[in-house]
């Protein structure tokens, strides 16, 4: 078997790689988050402390991005806080099988987001600079549709797990621990492969400077930034939904991440046009919502 610096590790393979590491961990988490309020609601949880511990858990994988952000431009140690991310969310997930209390299983959710933000920033940077070579249009297109299929298998495993055994969460939440385990292992190959993204970027193969730390973000930014805070500020988590859906026998708890995994489906078929819109390696857009 070919070692993984035996392998010519082109822009593309790294994407397509690092999409199956993506894809794989949505598997884990999404499969979580698609039953995570008819699970709280097994141990007493009310669809306000659902909100509350789903709303802490969505505040700390997205504003916790603004600590982590900083940390990756200043530190460079995108591959250590990639790796401690994925980790925490591996470990967290398949560990919510085995809490016998409310608070636990709470903690275990904040702590799957949490994982999120350490890893985001510094993942994009380094998909980024793969990206450059090939349209970050397209690259971020592939990846994030490898990563919305993840999205969608995940739910549909828990669903059928849920179905063969009468809607026992702890083999669900346990059995994501085998796309856990392979996520990681693929994410420590990928990076004995590519220690360093850095050099697929065009600019910096004809040496060319990158773009200091400290560097002013555009109008443009922040005017998005302000849609996309208004456009997102009445959004309820999907495990206050899942918690009506399933304590009010909407649909059969088995049937829950169903609905979760068509609505991933959904984003997974809109967002392959959109990114592959701009391929040229020039561009400089960033993809618009990178989960």
């Amino acid at each position: 078997m070919k070692g993984p610096r035996a392998i010519r590790w082109t822009p593309w393979r790294f994407v397509t790689a690092f999409g199956v590491v993506s894809l794989l961990s949505d598997v884990v988490y999404e499969g979580a988050r698609s039953v995570i309020g008819p699970y709280l609601a097994t141990f007493g949880a009310s669809a306000t402390l659902v909100g509350l511990v789903t709303g802490v858990g969505e505040a700390f994988a997205l504003a916790g991005r603004l600590g982590t952000g900083p940390l990756a431009d200043r530190t460079r140690a995108y591959w250590p806080l990639v790796l401690v991310g994925y980790a925490v969310t591996m470990v967290a997930v398949p560990a919510l099988g085995l809490t016998t209390t409310l608070w636990l299983a709470a903690a275990l959710f904040i702590a799957e987001r949490a994982g999120k933000a350490i890893r985001g920033p510094a993942r994009d940077v380094m998909l980024s600079h793969a990206a450059a070579a090939v349209g970050r249009g397209k690259g971020f297109a592939v990846h994030e549709a490898l990563d919305q299929a993840g999205g969608v298998a995940g739910p549909l495993l828990v669903a059928a797990v849920l179905a063969a055994t009468a809607h026992n969460y702890r083999p669900a939440f346990l059995t994501l621990a085998v796309p856990a385990v392979a996520a990681l292992l693929l994410l420590l190959w990928l990076r004995a492969g590519v220690p360093d993204p850095r050099r697929f970027e065009p600019g910096r193969q004809r040496g060319a400077a990158p773009a200091p730390p400290g560097a002013r973000l555009p109008r443009v930014f922040w005017t998005y930034l302000a849609f996309t805070v208004l456009t997102t500020a009445g959004y309820a988590t999907f495990g206050v939904l899942s918690f009506h859906l399933a304590t009010r026998h909407v649909v059969p708890v088995a049937v829950v991440p169903v609905v979760y995994a068509a609505a991933m489906g959904i984003d997974a078929f809109a967002r392959w046009p959109r990114g592959g819109c701009t391929t040229g390696p020039a561009s400089g857009y960033w993809p618009p919502y990178p989960s």
